[in-house]
């Protein structure tokens, strides 16, 4: 039977439609799935089924199924952020994907979705599960046959979707890329944020200090790797030896413009030392040079600019709104005013908000032990998710799996040179982590190396598993074969 429906979908266009409308049958008390409809081929996406639907009243999700040439595959995009809307699921379409997402209950940034506590759970980790699962039976459902392989792919909030779904319901992927993953967002991202929008409006900068910052560090450190190019390829060689940013301050008579006050100073250096407890642990690790001024640094810290993810202007800086996450995640009190906050003593009350939303343990041995990947990558000039936190966690899951040679067998970390969060900056940011996955996952093919590009061509650029570092070695210094990665 499944063999006449094949040759259905490939000589009879009326079957086809049918095959895709049906998949409304799919709907029961949990869920509400919408008649299939056809897309046909436009740009790079091929000819595909697009089915749409509602989970649990709220959980909106969306599959995207090729006509012809299905690769055996699912694909699960994650959403950054808030969530509320749902990701592209037509760029991997030419590549032979089935792909899905979900906007995980909710629509638009707006965090007061959250003073609902089935919403709250939803974005925390329920939606991405169960719309998953929904998305396996529909691509099954289309198509007549198993799926092979799935696969997850998202970075920011996205990147702590797949974390998640690693360590809660490791049975629902093969193959997870997670980027930059925000995976404590009560007990260190919510931190950093209060600590460093405090210091911004006690003494702002404005954007032409951060890009003098960008000058002084690219002028002091880019050379370090032998290389001038604009990036600083192992920012933690940037020491106060190299780099210090006192030596800004401005001297009698000198233009605001061209130097910091030693209360901006002051600002710059909560920026850079980030958040240290009374006994000198560090709760939330802080900036490394390079790329201050490449917009990172000035979308988090500065009012007016746009929300990555709706292009929404906020008045208020990215920073201010995290801190707002304090009303409805933590107190459910749309009056409470964050600055209120004690960073250091009112840490305890996070706890339950951080049990729901953070990626409390890096044990990945269920994960392990069914043979599925973690691809996980960062920038080094990251300004919300500083790298140093993704390092942490590769160390985390080395304790847990008690053998670094094991770890490196299901999880690699990339760390990207001169790249912002998840993307943009100066370094070779561009790069295909999906590919490497799936030859890793089904080839048994570790990822030993990748290759990134500019967009605008610039330059290409090995990225080495975390703690090689890409070296020049030869030949010319704009192409990626010339680095070979090393200890």
């Amino acid at each position: 039977m499944r063999l006449l429906i094949i040759l259905g979908l490939l000589i009879s266009p009326l079957a086809l439609a049918n095959v895709c409308f049906d998949t409304y049958r799919l709907s029961n008390y949990e869920r509400a799935v919408e008649p299939g409809v056809l897309v046909a081929a436009s740009g790079t996406a091929p000819a595909h089924c697009v089915v749409r639907g509602v989970i649990n009243r709220a959980i909106r999700f969306e599959v995207r199924l090729p006509v012809e040439g299905w690769n055996g595959r699912f694909l699960m995009m994650g959403t950054g952020g808030s969530s509320g809307y749902i990701a592209d699921t037509t760029q991997d379409l030419h590549r032979g994907y089935a792909i899905s997402s979900t906007d995980t209950g909710h629509v638009g940034s707006d965090v007061d979705f959250a003073t609902q506590p089935e919403a709250a759970l939803d974005y925390a980790f329920r939606a991405v599960h169960l719309a998953a699962l929904t998305s396996k039976d529909v691509i099954q459902q289309y198509y007549g046959r198993d799926i092979r392989y799935s696969y997850y792919e998202g970075c920011s909030n996205g990147g702590r979707q797949g974390l998640i779904e690693a360590t809660r319901y490791p049975e629902d992927f093969d193959g997870i890329v997670a980027g930059a993953p925000v995976f404590q967002i009560m007990n260190e991202f919510m931190l950093w944020s209060l600590h460093v929008n405090r210091a911004q409006m006690a003494h702002p900068l404005s954007d032409v200090h951060l890009q003098l910052l960008d000058r002084a560090s690219s002028a002091a450190c880019d050379a370090l790797d032998g290389v001038v190019d604009g990036v600083i390829n192992d920012p933690r060689q940037c020491t106060l030896e190299h780099f210090d940013p006192a030596d800004l301050v401005c001297q009698t008579g000198q233009a605001d413009d061209t130097c910091l006050t030693e209360e901006q100073l002051q600002t710059v250096m909560a920026h850079y030392e980030g958040v240290v407890d009374a006994q000198g642990n560090v709760l939330s690790p802080g900036l490394l040079p390079g790329a201050e001024g490449a917009g990172d640094w000035k979308m988090w810290a500065l009012p007016g600019n746009q929300i990555p993810t709706t292009g929404e202007t906020i008045e208020t800086s990215l920073n201010a709104i995290v801190s707002d996450m304090l009303k409805v995640w933590v107190y459910q009190d749309p009056a409470y005013d964050h600055n209120d906050f004690d960073i250091y003593a009112d840490r305890g009350d996070l706890a339950r908000a951080s049990a729901v939303l953070d990626v409390n343990s890096a044990d990945l041995r269920k994960l392990r032990a069914r043979g599925g990947k973690v691809l996980m990558y960062q920038g080094w000039n990251d300004y919300p998710l500083r790298p140093q936190r993704a390092i942490n966690y590769l160390h985390a899951v080395e304790s847990s799996i008690g053998d670094e040679r094991k770890t490196r067998d299901f999880f690699q970390l990339f760390m990207v040179p001169g790249m912002l969060h998840c993307g943009g900056g100066p370094g070779a940011w561009d790069v295909d982590y999906l590919e490497p996955l799936v030859n890793w996952v089904e080839k048994g093919v570790r990822p030993e190396k990748l290759t990134g590009s500019r967009p605008d061509g610039k330059f290409t650029r090995t990225h080495c598993p975390y703690p090689q570092i890409a070296q020049f070695s030869e030949g010319d210094p704009d192409q990626a074969a010339s680095y070979r990665c090393s200890n």
